[in-house]
């Protein structure tokens, strides 16, 4: 594209961990100009995660840390400083958003209330994610992705029967992030149309019960409360994934009706399976389930995964092959959608752009996620007109920095 959606829109990104990251990175994408604001008292934590220890610049190599902060710039500023938050208050008033994911007490405790920013700038637009809501008994608890999908009820839905329930690897800030994308551009459009700014709150706890609508519904509307059926689905068999030929290979394998159960047994060449008496109808092959998997299995272990769901898929059943992180970039149907992105320190390695095109041109990463304090000097000096000597200053005092407090006082 030659030009981006949100091309001249600057957004001040406190957030951290994954949820408010990945909706910058998102909008950072879109051409807006995000300002990822850390410091070197605390930095964001995600740093810290799978980072390699004892490694030069370790906070710089964590792997989820740098997918989740592609296409933003980096300044630390310590807002425990009452200088550096007189800097923040510059910056917000030549900004249209800031965007935080902190319990709501944090913000207040620095005197940056939506109220006390619209002094400055009444046009800001302020998004606050904390994760249980500004009000009621959790109002300044913190949390995360896993905390969300326990109390949604996303965990107690996901998992076996008769084992415990499961959580999702962090989908909950998934969930949270892409809800405060849309919340975030809805309200550019409103300020577009009235001038007005806005004070957006999305209670990451809630947006991942909104995902959980059906089993909300049917014990609302008939009083089923849906337990753990692991890869099952009600009306439904064969339906999971089934091991495959090869280590920890496996194929996913969806049957919707007896028509495509006829075709499932002669793909496999089982006429004594499709004579069965227990599997003629769906609620007999939802009855005999386990034993239905165990004959299934016999014959997908004699096969690779893309070798079964392709059989499948010729004769117009649902299957696919489950994949490894490692087989992904490889497979047909996500070609083109991998990017290579270079960085100081780490490389050049792939990463999933995004999965949206517009007049058929992919959007893609435009830049790396920033080095901590990495375009320190572009805000301070380009943006606010700071001399060299004032982030000298800076520097000194500690408001700004290029290195975690606690990896300078380990040298």
């Amino acid at each position: 594209m030659s030009s981006f959606p949100l091309e001249g829109i600057r957004i001040l990104d406190l957030s951290m961990w994954w949820s408010g990251p990945m909706c910058t990175s998102y909008l950072g994408a879109l051409g807006a100009e995000v300002i990822k604001i850390e410091s070197i008292q605390f930095p964001d934590g995600f740093r810290y995660t799978m980072a390699p220890p004892g490694e030069k610049d370790w906070w710089e190599l964590g792997p989820q840390w740098n997918a989740a902060n592609l296409n933003k710039l980096g300044l630390t500023l310590n807002m425990n400083d009452p200088e550096g938050i007189e800097l923040f208050k510059e910056l917000v008033t030549k900004s249209d958003v800031v965007i935080e994911n902190f319990s709501p007490r944090v913000m207040e405790n620095f005197g940056l209330s939506y109220e006390e920013l619209c002094k400055v700038n009444p046009r800001i637009i302020f998004v606050s994610m904390p994760a249980y809501g500004r009000t009621g008994p959790y109002r300044n608890k913190p949390g995360f992705a896993y905390t969300f999908e326990i109390l949604s009820g996303i965990a107690q839905t996901n998992g076996y029967p008769n084992e415990n329930p499961m959580i999702i690897s962090g989908v909950g800030d998934v969930i949270a992030s892409f809800h405060t994308a849309f919340a975030l551009l809805a309200a550019l459009e409103y300020r577009q149309r009235t001038g007005k700014g806005q004070f957006i709150e999305v209670a990451q706890a809630e947006a991942c019960a909104n995902l959980i609508g059906q089993p909300i519904a049917d014990v609302s509307m008939n009083s089923r409360n849906w337990g753990r059926v692991g890869n099952r689905q009600p009306n439904m068999a064969p339906h999971g994934v089934y091991r495959c030929k090869g280590e920890d290979s496996w194929v996913a394998i969806s049957i919707r009706n007896d028509d495509e159960w006829e075709k499932f047994c002669k793909v496999i060449d089982s006429p004594l399976l499709a004579k069965d008496e227990r599997f003629q109808t769906i609620v007999g092959r939802c009855e005999y389930q386990d034993e239905l998997d165990g004959l299934i299995e016999k014959w997908t272990l004699q096969l690779g995964h893309y070798d079964a769901a392709n059989l499948l898929q010729k004769a117009g059943i649902c299957a696919g092959p489950v994949l490894e992180v490692d087989e992904m970039e490889e497979d047909p149907f996500l070609q083109g959608m991998y990017q290579e992105v270079s960085r100081d320190l780490t490389g050049t390695h792939a990463f999933p752009s995004w999965p949206v095109k517009f007049s058929s041109t992919r959007l893609e990463h435009h830049s790396p996620a920033p080095k901590l304090g990495q375009h320190n000097d572009y805000v301070l000096k380009g943006i606010l007109g700071r001399s060299d000597e004032q982030i000298k200053k800076f520097e000194q005092r500690e408001i700004i920095g290029v290195e975690p407090l606690g990896a300078k006082m380990n040298k």
